[in-house]
This record gives C-alpha cells, structure tokens and sequence, in this order.
C-alpha cells in the first residue's frame, strides 16, 4: 500500500479578476505505485502553469469546483485499482497455470516401480511409454564326472588323470546381467551382460528393436544371437535340462550364438519370420573389418575361417494354437520348453538356415524342429540340425584338422516332460551327432550320443529352481566342455550327474 501524499496549489485573486490574494486548494490522493503519483503531479503542474499565463482571476461559472476535481481523481484512482486489480489476477492465474505445467511434468518423469511374476521388477513410467526391466540370472552348480579308462595323454583334457577318474566340484556356471523394456511404443532394448566361470566379464548381447506402426514388421539392430536354432534361441532361464545338448554345442554353441547385423522380422497371426544380415557365424564382439569366428573345438563349422559375411533366415508357424485377445501361441512358444503355466495347447513347427561365406569357403548350416506344449503337463520337442562345409583346400591341425572337399554333418535332438504337480516336472532327453570323418582328427569315433534325465522342483516359476540330472554318454566325448560338466574320453563311458540351482530375477 502506498503512502498517502498531500498537494496544495497556490494562486491569487482579486475582485477584478487580477491576481492580487492567495487562495489555496488542498486535496489528498491515495496513490498505488507510478500511476497515481503521476496524476497528482499532472493536476499540479497544470494549475501552475494556468497562473502564469494570467488567465482570469475570477473562475468562470464553468470551472471545476473542488469537488468535481475529487470525484475526478477518485475516479482515476478507482480505474487505477481496477487494472492493478486485473493484473494481479492474470499473475496468480500464470502462477497457478505455471505450476500445474511443473506439477504434471514432475508427474510424468516419476517412475512407478512394481514386481510383475512373468518378468520381474519393472520400472515403468506413468503413461506407460517408458520401462526399464534390471536382470539378474545365476546358475550355480555341483558337478560329478565319471569316466571309464581315460587315456595318456588327452590331448586337450582340463584334468591330468588317467584310468577311472572321478571329478567332483562346485561352480558359478552362469552370471548374466541384463537390462530391458521400451522406450515410447515402438522401440524396445535388450543388453546383456555375462562373467561365466572360465570367461571374463564381457558383453554377449546389445540390440534394439523398432516396431513399425500399423503393420507386422520389426527391424532388430545389433549384437545378438544368431535365429536359427530354438534351442539356442530360448534364453537360459528357460531350458528344461540343466543345460543345452552336446549337438546344439557343436552345431550352435560358439558357432552361431552372436552376430552382428541387422533382422528383419515379421510377425502376423500364425505365422512369424524372420531375415537376417550379418558378418557370419560367432562374430560376437569384434570390429567391422575383423576375420575372427575360427572354431575352437571338432564342430559343424570345422575350416570354415573368418567370415566375410553371413545371412540367416527363420520361420516358425503356429498349427495349434488360436491366438486370441490376451494370448499369443509364440509367447508360450519362447517361455522354454516346459509346459508350467500354460493354459493352451500349442504346436509350432520351424526351420531356418544360416550361410556363412569365407572366401571360397562357405558353410550352411540348417534346421527343423517342432515344439508341443498341453494344458494338461505334457510337452514334446525334436529337432535336426546339420551343416554343409565346402572346403576349398585343406588345413588345420589336429584336432581341427581337414581336407579339402564337400561334408555333411548332422544330428537331432528328442526331449519329453511331464509336470506331475505344479512344481515338479521330470523330463527325458536324447541327442545324437555325427561329424563326417574327414574333416576333423583325434576322435575316438564320429558320432556322439548324449542320454539325459532328470526333474525340475519349481520353487517360484522359472524364477527360482532346481534342477537335477543325469547324463550318460555311451562312447564319451570328443572334447572337454567343462561347462556340462563332460570331460574328453576315449570311446568309452562316462557319466555326469549334475545339481543346478537357478535364480533369475
């Protein structure tokens, strides 16, 4: 509020009209700031400046009396504080208007956390056009190694012993950390992180994918793995047996589980298919001009050495199975093998090939399979899986070594599950390989047959379980794949048994 300020105007007349007395006009104004200071002053100066001009001493019968000057200046003074009133209305309605903009901009960039049972715990932002999934998967072990008359020397076995031997021990098989959702309503990430025991800490996956609206069709960029075998493809939290088979691990495995490139995927209904461009088998981690990807082990891919480039193509479709409004056949299809949870019979069939150009080497590897899971417990899968090598001239050295020409290997697998209760589900599995003889040295035999059986107790889902199994291989194995629990043998038996606890949040 402002002070109230006092003006007196001075002027003299006399009876003729010539300035001769004093007469003094006083009037108080109440004045809010600049604007009724300046009237006051106006009215001042113009009084003033009317005395020295020598108007007429005697006001004419029109001059404005003291009063109707008062009721001019209030009436300033009241269309004063009408617009001082005005404006401090429009501020506090920018002020209110201000803060509801901030408020709901706060509001819309908290994130709500929440535990969802099919994922984990998510981060998700209000509108729901923002989430952000942390994952955390441990496989933790004991293994037990029986082999029957291992000879001197192996040439790559992990352990020193001959004769009958029996390892036994603890490991970390499996630490993956992972971090997944969406941003807006088209793209999505996934980035994967891994430190297995007997690797250092590095990156397996880091893609993102696009979704076009209104249409089937997602592009997928980035490091991932490789769309050609359902086996490899299921993440690891979702395998039935402790682990993936000897047949995958020689045809997949290091083989073709990272590429970098580009997929094109498509998705409709029954049907989903997928195309992919890459810079061919197990360029995981390397640089653009790199010629990495050689094979470490007697496999599927055996003289097939730095890629220049690779392309894979994959399609499944869904023969039972209806999708329906809160239910898609493919997403029990990529839940794993087991059948808990499922509320739906489906049948998907699948097949793809992938080909691998290395100057004038190539390899093409290829596959059908098919999965079945019921309502009632009960689910069924098989694959085959093969690999055509051209081999231009020979090379290597034992037990990677080869001669020049045209091979053909194969194998398949066939596994059952039955859930007897809504936690525990055995399961039976058999896998067979054959590497054609030619291409490879210093194996006992050719072929390799892997029979494993065991049981899950489901404590919450896949989130948390046990697992335990039995695996007998017949004639041995070739190589040490440590990570099974199997050691390199002769031709002879051995037997693993395998106790895993999985946690993966």
């Amino acid at each position: 509020m402002s002070e109230i300020r006092w003006f007196q105007v001075k002027r003299e007349i006399t009876p003729a009209g010539e300035t001769a007395g004093n007469q003094i006009w006083e009037f108080k104004m109440k004045s809010e700031g600049r604007v009724g200071f300046a009237v006051a002053a106006t009215l001042a100066i113009g009084t003033f400046v009317a005395a020295a001009r020598g108007q007429a001493a005697q006001p004419p019968a029109t001059a404005p009396s003291v009063a109707d000057l008062q009721a001019q200046i209030q009436n300033l003074q009241n269309k004063v504080e009408a617009m001082e009133t005005t404006r401090q209305q429009q501020e506090a309605e920018r002020a209110e208007t201000i803060q509801e903009v901030l408020a709901d901009a706060d509001k819309q960039s908290e994130l709500s956390g929440g535990y969802d049972p099919k994922v984990g715990f998510v981060l998700r932002s209000p509108d729901g056009l923002f989430s952000f999934h942390p994952g955390l998967l441990i496989d933790f072990r004991e293994l037990t190694s029986y082999r029957e008359s291992t000879p001197t020397p192996l040439r790559t076995a992990v352990t020193a012993k001959t004769g009958y031997d029996i390892q036994n021990g603890f490991d970390v098989t499996r630490v993956r950390l992972t971090f997944d959702g969406h941003y807006g309503e088209n793209l999505t990430y996934f980035v994967q992180f891994q430190d297995d025991q007997g690797t250092t800490f590095n990156l397996y996956d880091a893609f993102a994918g696009y979704h076009f609206s209104d249409s089937p069709l997602t592009l997928r960029f980035g490091q991932f793995k490789d769309p050609l075998y359902h086996e490899r493809i299921l993440s690891e939290v979702n395998l039935m047996a402790v682990d993936r088979t000897e047949t995958e691990s020689f045809f997949g495995g290091g083989q073709t589980s990272r590429v970098q490139g580009a997929d094109l995927i498509y998705s409709q209904d029954r049907l989903r298919a997928q195309l992919a461009f890459h810079d061919g088998y197990n360029t995981i981690n390397t640089k653009f001009f790199d010629t990495a990807s050689a094979s470490s082990s007697p496999a599927a891919t055996a003289g097939v050495v730095a890629p220049n480039f690779g392309t894979t193509g994959r399609v499944e479709y869904v023969v039972i199975g209806q999708p329906l409004s809160g239910f898609n056949p493919f997403a029990e299809y990529d839940g794993g093998f087991t059948a808990l949870g499922d509320n739906h019979d489906i049948l998907v069939v699948g097949g793809g090939a992938d080909y691998t150009q290395a100057g004038d080497r190539y390899g093409l590897f290829h596959t059908v399979d098919a999965q079945f899971d019921s309502a009632v417990g009960l689910s069924l899968y098989g694959a085959y899986l093969g690999s055509i090598r051209h081999l231009d001239v020979a090379g290597g050295s034992a037990p990677i070594a080869f001669s020049a020409g045209n091979y053909y290997d194969s194998g398949f697998v066939a596994q059952a599950a039955y859930l007897i209760t809504s936690r525990i589900e055995p399961f039976v599995r058999y896998d067979y390989t054959y590497l054609q003889s030619g291409t490879t040295s210093g194996l006992a035999k050719q072929d390799i047959q892997e029979v494993t059986a065991g049981a899950n107790y489901y404590l919450y889902l896949q989130h948390a379980k046990f697992t335990v199994d039995g695996v007998w291989l017949p004639d041995g194995a070739p190589v040490d794949n440590d990570a099974f629990g199997i050691l390199q043998g002769s031709g002879r038996q051995e037997f693993i048994l395998r106790v895993q606890f999985q946690v993966a949040i």
